[in-house]
């Protein structure tokens, strides 16, 4: 089960740090539509995201041989993420809330299943 969540630990990393690579390419405003204004600075957005990115990937990859840190960092990091994810809840609801569901998958198995991982 830990295994998995490295696994997803991993691509969620390289998810985010491709957005903030993104972003500081696009460096401009994101808004959603004039009902729904979600309006956030995504250059400074950016670095946050490539930062994190490369966290989640270098725990993810440490939680395959049972590293106690990276357990803390991932379930940090998926509590970060999926509170992040309700400023985008009025622009993208589905996608957001199906993030905070696998954040929420993700702490529950490292904090359940978290020495099954070590060697």
């Amino acid at each position: 089960m830990v295994i998995a969540v490295g696994v997803i630990l991993i691509v969620l990393g390289v998810w985010n740090a491709i957005d903030g690579l993104t972003a500081l390419v696009a460096g401009d405003f994101v808004v959603a539509d004039a009902e729904r204004v979600v309006a956030l600075q995504v250059a400074a957005w950016g670095w946050v995201l490539l930062a994190l990115g490369v966290v989640e990937v270098v725990a993810g990859i440490a939680l395959f041989v049972g590293a106690r840190w990276a357990r803390v960092v991932a379930v940090l990091v998926a509590g970060f993420n999926g509170v992040v994810q309700l400023a985008f809840i009025a622009a993208y609801p589905v996608g957001a809330i199906l993030i905070m569901v696998v954040c929420a998958l993700m702490i529950w198995t490292v904090v359940r299943h978290g020495d099954a991982a070590r060697v």
